[in-house]
């Protein structure tokens, strides 16, 4: 599932809101935007923050903000900073704990954005495989085997990156990709997932994260309000509302995640 930019975003935002409150985005003051991911590997985290405008402003003018206080506290008062890198992006050298739940604050100037999010636990992958299955087309179709420990008595949420070795080092496949375990295989602990590209005999890595709902609702909401149009998605709803958001004193979304990971040869 792709995401729209956060540029479009505040377009689309104000756009979706104009039936239910008159809204003047010509005058109203720049909120911060930020969209923010706190993972168990620091790698994974990252918080890229910049600063709304009306619509008289050409998307080129959207204010990139490097000069922001960034820190997320867990539930025992530790602090836990984030700096902007070369590119903008805000990033941190510690991992967050499963189970923990986390507290954002970013202040710039008289801005001050909070929120509130706790990370999900850990879930086990414990194999994949690789299959090529003929589709209702009749044209053949990479698919992906997934075996993995998914909680029992509940619906979880996923997205699964899978990275190819070459020449010594890992890169990206493919764009992530997001399910559920709807159709989770209890038998055999595993699910079938299509769109999963194949490179060949080589060496892979599988890593999965798990995602709280409230974050897939979000990214589900943006891709519909983008028109990107996902018939396939097991998150779509009929009718795309406003985003959901877990921010206060801004607009985005503040989420946490957690992760694991599998390597393996394919012959």
């Amino acid at each position: 599932m792709k995401k729209i930019s956060f540029i479009s975003f505040i377009l689309l935002l104000f756009t979706a809101c104009e039936k239910d409150a008159n809204i003047d985005i010509q005058e109203m003051d720049p909120v911060p935007v930020i969209e923010g991911v706190f993972s168990d590997f620091a790698s994974d985290s990252y918080f890229k923050v910049t600063m709304s405008k009306g619509f008289e402003r050409h998307s080129y003018e959207y204010e990139q903000v490097t000069d922001a206080q960034l820190s997320i506290t867990d539930s025992q008062g530790q602090v836990i900073n984030f700096y902007p890198d070369n590119d903008g992006v805000y990033r941190t050298t510690s991992n967050g704990i499963p189970g923990e739940t986390y507290t954002l604050e970013l202040i710039r100037g008289n801005n001050r954005v909070t929120a509130e999010s706790k990370m999900p636990t850990v879930v086990q992958i414990t194999d994949f495989e690789f299959m090529i299955q003929q589709s209702t087309n009749g044209t053949d179709e990479d698919k992906c085997k997934l075996y993995f420990n998914d909680p029992d008595n509940q619906r979880d949420y996923y997205m699964l990156r899978v990275y190819y070795n070459s020449g010594g080092s890992y890169y990206d496949t493919q764009l992530p990709v997001y399910f559920n375990d709807r159709n989770y295989d209890k038998s055999e602990h595993a699910i079938t997932l299509s769109g999963i590209y194949y490179n060949g005999a080589g060496i892979y890595k599988i890593k999965l994260f798990h995602l709280n709902k409230s974050y897939i609702d979000y990214l589900n909401t943006l891709d519909r309000l983008g028109g990107i149009g996902y018939g396939e998605s097991p998150f779509q709803t009929a009718v795309p509302g406003n985003p959901e958001t877990n921010v206060r004193g801004g607009i985005g979304y503040f989420a946490t995640v957690a992760s694991d990971s599998l390597v393996k040869l394919i012959n």
